[in-house]
Formats: structure tokens, C-alpha cells, sequence
């Protein structure tokens, strides 16, 4: 009787470890959000009943996934702290260990990233870390026992513990993507002896910096909707080239104010008379100057007065700031815009994988109950052949899903300004609040807010301005000017006191324009038809900017209303396909009313999930038209 019992327990543990493992495989191959328990079941061939047995939900399963993969922790700290050891081979055992796990779990490694990468808020995030830090204060307080030189402080254990944990992510990620074989065999020891050193040497900010690549590579980048915006804003080209033209103009401020102040200059000149020039007197010949000849001068010059040219030139160029500065919020808008779109589209084509995903397990494990009846006599072999070909037809549709969210992470990478082989995890979900309002506030707002309708004012401004410089040209020009002149001239050598010379003037300048052949009147006359073409385009651009308005608000209006729609289809679907399994397996539903429910669910799923992405892309149009 015991050994029957016994028998019993070691079975029930082998399929429950059985379980762990098929769920830590898939979850580290998809993540645990797209596994479900039917996809668990399928693939080790036992029925849900079963598989509930072991474990009543999808989180504990996935709680004893990750304990399981966290038990070589209690092992390990059994190991480093027997007594004398050193800190140098207690950091060997932990890396030799972690290496030796992953190479008996391969899968393990992976699944704890994508637990850890799932989002803040979520229970698996919370529960990986709290074992995490229930194992780190373990290692902390092992590592901080010890006696002498071996014992490290509190804050010295700490320190390690990051070390420690950027040489661990570095096994996980490098296991991850090149494989664990890929390492050298002596990589723990050699990680281990490093860091031993920089705390026996008290440099341990030195071992940081040099572990520092590690810490860098510790995992996918994880984004949310804004975090992506961030960092295209961060990173994009446009963006970048925006700000720096915004720089320019912000230069040419200054360059203005510069005709405002006085101008000052200085010149020198030495002239060495070879031959010196003469003039005559009568019949004599009277030779001018000396052999060497110097001047010098300090000239001042104030424009008083040009026709408004000076006040008028300081103001275009501040209207010319403006409107960098609005070019710039064009760019960011227009950047933050695409990045939610296309970041909405490769949510949407990971929601179509899965569900195509789902698709596929749902028409196999139909293959597998249909051969099952065939073998019990109940289904005929043409049966199982169509049931085969559904299979077969399904299967091209999770492929094609899958490269366009492959594909779809590129040109995210891409806007993003990311390096294509950059790892990056999407965080975000369908989550956009509906509620566009009334489409007149709406009008207002854009026309408030839309920083290239600002700039369009601008430009209206700046051409208005252009006509006041441009008439300026038939006023007088008005300026004062103040000089000090030095001369002086020597046979040879600089020359004394007496043969230099010190002068200054001082006085105004008027220049009147008398006549010009018609070119002033011919530049005010394009400035004012150029100042008419602004004042249209303003007009044109308010025009669209309330059809860009009036557009989303009608796109982000009917995509919440089929999402509102749908929202209970994928739910009436889901129950259906189940009601039509049991009538299957009981003999009162047929093959085409089995695949008619699983293709009714997949329908229902696919018309709910481009509705969400609908609504959240719309929802991004409507703020870009907004101003937002």
C-alpha cells in the first residue's frame, strides 16, 4: 500500500514537473501574458482538468515556475556559508552555480526576463521582485559574515551585491542570445577574483566601472507609449536638426542688436618710401615725405537714424527666433504623433500574432480530439484530413503575424533613432480614454495650440516687417563718427616727439537716396506681395487645420463606437466555441460547427483588437491636429 502511495507521489511529480517546465519554455519563448493553460495542456497532451489539478490558476503556475527556478538560490546559499571561505570563492560558487543552472534549464534564464520585463504594476513583476530581494538580503548577510580581512560591512556587501547582479544579468543575457556554451570556462573565477581584488584594494568603484558594459547590456530596453516618445525626442534626426536651426536663429538676435551699438575699429599702417615722390615748384624739384611713413587711427561709428531699418531689422529677427521655436514644437509634435501610430501598429500586429497563436493551438487541439474519436471509432479518416488541412491553412497566418510585428519593431527602432539589433520590450497596452467632445471647442483649440499655424503668423509678421526695411530705402541715413588719427615720419627709426603728429574729428553723416532706377520701390512692392501670399497661406492652413480636425474627430468617434461594439463579442464568442467543444465531444455538433466557432472567436478577437488599435491611433491624430 505505501509503495503505491509512493508510486503515486512520484508520478504526480513528475507530471507536475512536467508542467513547469512546457510553462517555463513557452513563457520564455512568448512571455507569460500570451501563454494560456489551453496552450499548456495542448502541447503535453493532458486535459485542462488535469492540468488544473496541480495548479488552480495561470499565476500559480507561473509563481511555481519562477520558485522553481529560484530554488539553486537556497542551494547555493547552503554552500557559501560554511565556514572559511573566503570572498573570492564564495563569488565563484554563486557564478559557478548560476552558470550550472542555466546550463540544466536553459529555458529558466529567459523566462525570468520576461517575468522581470512584464509591466511594473503587474502581480508576476511584484512577486519576481520580492524573491529577488529575499534572496539578495540572503547573499547581503552571507556575504557579510566572516572574520578579519573575509568580513565585509554592510555597505561594502551592498556594493558587491551590485556587482554580483550585473555579472549575473551578463550570464542571462548572454545565455539568452548566444548561449551559455558561448562563455569562457573560466569566466566566474576570473569575475570572482576581479571583484575580490577591487574590495581587498578598497577600489571598488574601479570594479564598477569596469563592470560597468554589463550593466549596460542587463536587458531589453522597456518602453511605454511615452517612453518612446522620450526617446525619439531624444534621438531622432528631425528633432535634432529642429533644435539646432532653432540655435541659429537664436544667434541672429544677436546678430541684429549688433548694428544697435556703436562700431569701432582700428587701423595701422607702415610705408617704407623706396623712392620717395617729389613735386616740383617751378624748376625746382621738392622731394615729398621722409623714408618711413606711420599711421594709425581709432575710427567710432553710431548709426542715429536709417528709416526704422535698425529697430525694424531687431524685430524681425526676434519674430525669426518665434518661429524656430514653433518649428521645433512642429517637429516634436509631428515625431510624437508618428511614434504613438507606429507604436500602436506593432502592439497591434503582437495582439494578431497571439491571437493567430491561439488560432493554431485551438484548430490542433481539435486535430488531436478528432483523432482521437477516429481511434475510437467514432470519426472517419476524411475527418481527421480536414481537420489536417485546417491545421495547414491556420499555420501561414501566424507566420505572416509575426513578421509584421518583426517588422513593425524595425521601423519603431528606426523612428526612434535605435539601432536595429537594439533589444527592445513594448510595455504598452490599448488603453486610450474615448471622448473627443464637440468638434467647435475642438476648432478653437487647434487653432490655439497648433504650433505650425503659430509659426504661419509668424511668417505673416516677418513679410509685413520686410515691407517697413524695404521703404526704409528711400529715407535719409543718419550717422555720427568720431576719429583719432596718429601720424609721423623719421629718416630712420621710429620717430620722436617731435615728428609725430595726434589729430581727432569728430561729426555726422547724412545720406540722402535721390534716385534708384525704381529698385527700392520694386523690393517694397515683392515684399508686399510676398506679405499677400503669407496672409493666404494662414488662411488656407486655418482651413486645414479644421478638416484635420473635423477628420480624426469622425475617425476616433466611429473607431470607439465598434470598439464599444465589440467589447462583449470576444467574450459571447469564447463561451460559444467552448459550449460547441462539449456538444463536439458529445456527439451533437459537427466538424464544420466546431470550425465555424473557431473561426467566429478569432473574427470576434481581430475586429476587437484593430477597434482598440483604431481608437488609440485615432486618438494620437486627434491630439497632433489639436496641438497636444
Amino acid at each position: 500500500m505505501n509503495q503505491q502511495i509512493s508510486l503515486k507521489i512520484t508520478k504526480g511529480d513528475k507530471t507536475r514537473q512536467r508542467i513547469i517546465e512546457m510553462a517555463s519554455a513557452l513563457m520564455a519563448e512568448k512571455g507569460p501574458d500570451a501563454v494560456s493553460m489551453r496552450e499548456i495542456s495542448a502541447k503535453l497532451k493532458i486535459t485542462k482538468p488535469v492540468l488544473y489539478y496541480y495548479f488552480k490558476d495561470k499565476d500559480e503556475l507561473i509563481k511555481a515556475s519562477f520558485i522553481e527556478g529560484t530554488k539553486h538560490f537556497r542551494e547555493l546559499q547552503a554552500e557559501i556559508s560554511k565556514p572559511g571561505l573566503t570572498l573570492e570563492q564564495k563569488l565563484a560558487k554563486i557564478f559557478s552555480n548560476h552558470v550550472d543552472f542555466i546550463k540544466r534549464y536553459p529555458n529558466m534564464p529567459k523566462c525570468a526576463l520576461k517575468i522581470m520585463a512584464s509591466p511594473s504594476n503587474s502581480v508576476l513583476n511584484s512577486m519576481a521582485l520580492e524573491l529577488k530581494e529575499q534572496n539578495r538580503e540572503n547573499l547581503t548577510r552571507i556575504l557579510g559574515e566572516g572574520t578579519g580581512k573575509d568580513g565585509l560591512s554592510r555597505s561594502h556587501a551592498d556594493t558587491v551585491m551590485h556587482m554580483i547582479s550585473a555579472v549575473i544579468t551578463h550570464l542571462m543575457i548572454e545565455a539568452r542570445q548566444r548561449g551559455i556554451d558561448s562563455l569562457p570556462k573560466d569566466l566566474p573565477q576570473r569575475m570572482a577574483k576581479l571583484i575580490a581584488a577591487g574590495v581587498k584594494n578598497l577600489k571598488a568603484a574601479l570594479v564598477i566601472i569596469l563592470l560597468s558594459p554589463l550593466l549596460a547590456r542587463a536587458g531589453a530596453l522597456d518602453l511605454t507609449v511615452d517612453g518612446a516618445v522620450r526617446t525619439a525626442l531624444k534621438n531622432n534626426a528631425t528633432v535634432r536638426t529642429a533644435e539646432e536651426t532653432r540655435a541659429i536663429y537664436k544667434e541672429k538676435v544677436t546678430e541684429y542688436w549688433g548694428t544697435v551699438y556703436p562700431q569701432l575699429s582700428a587701423s595701422a599702417q607702415y610705408t617704407r618710401n623706396i623712392e620717395s615722390p617729389v613735386f616740383f615748384l617751378g624748376s625746382a624739384k621738392v622731394k615729398m615725405g621722409l623714408n618711413n611713413a606711420y599711421t594709425a587711427g581709432l575710427n567710432l561709428n553710431q548709426v542715429l537714424w536709417a528709416g526704422g531699418k535698425v529697430s525694424t531689422g531687431i524685430k524681425m529677427a526676434d519674430l525669426y527666433s518665434r518661429a524656430s521655436d514653433e518649428q521645433l514644437k512642429t517637429a516634436q509634435k509631428e515625431v510624437s504623433k508618428d511614434v504613438k501610430q507606429v507604436y500602436y501598429s506593432v502592439l497591434l500586429a503582437k495582439s494578431m500574432a497571439g491571437i493567430q497563436k491561439e488560432s493554431l493551438d485551438l484548430a490542433r487541439q481539435h486535430l488531436d480530439m478528432i483523432d482521437a474519436q477516429y481511434k475510437q471509432g467514432v470519426a472517419s479518416d476524411l475527418e481527421v484530413l480536414r481537420q489536417k488541412v485546417e491545421v495547414s491553412n491556420t499555420e501561414p497566418a501566424l507566420t505572416q503575424a509575426q513578421n509584421l510585428y518583426e517588422e513593425g519593431l524595425i521601423d519603431l527602432k528606426n523612428l526612434l533613432g535605435l539601432d536595429p539589433e537594439t533589444d527592445i520590450s513594448l510595455s504598452g497596452k490599448f488603453d486610450c480614454q474615448a471622448g473627443p467632445g464637440e468638434v467647435t471647442e475642438l476648432y478653437r483649440q487647434a487653432l490655439m495650440n497648433r504650433p505650425e499655424y503659430r509659426n504661419q503668423k509668424y511668417q505673416l509678421a516677418l513679410y509685413t516687417e520686410m515691407i517697413k526695411i524695404e521703404r526704409a530705402g528711400h529715407f535719409p541715413y543718419l550717422s555720427a563718427f568720431a576719429s583719432r588719427q596718429f601720424q609721423a615720419q623719421s629718416e630712420s627709426g621710429f620717430p620722436g616727439a617731435a615728428a609725430q603728429n595726434w589729430s581727432t574729428s569728430a561729426g555726422l553723416s547724412l545720406s540722402l537716396p535721390l534716385f534708384s532706377g525704381g529698385s527700392i520701390t520694386s523690393r517694397t512692392k515683392q515684399a508686399e506681395l510676398q506679405a499677400e501670399i503669407a496672409r493666404t497661406n494662414l488662411a488656407e492652413l486655418e482651413r486645414a487645420v479644421k478638416i484635420e480636425v473635423k477628420k480624426a474627430w469622425l475617425s476616433i468617434t466611429e473607431a470607439s463606437e465598434r470598439l464599444a461594439s465589440q467589447t462583449a463579442a470576444v467574450e459571447q464568442a469564447r463561451k460559444a466555441l467552448t459550449a460547441t467543444e462539449v456538444r463536439f465531444k458529445n456527439g451533437l455538433a459537427s466538424q464544420l460547427e466546431l470550425n465555424d466557432a473557431s473561426l467566429a472567436l478569432n473574427k470576434s478577437q481581430t475586429l476587437y483588437t484593430q477597434a482598440q488599435h483604431d481608437t488609440c491611433s485615432a486618438d494620437a491624430q486627434l491630439k497632433w491636429t489639436l496641438g497636444e
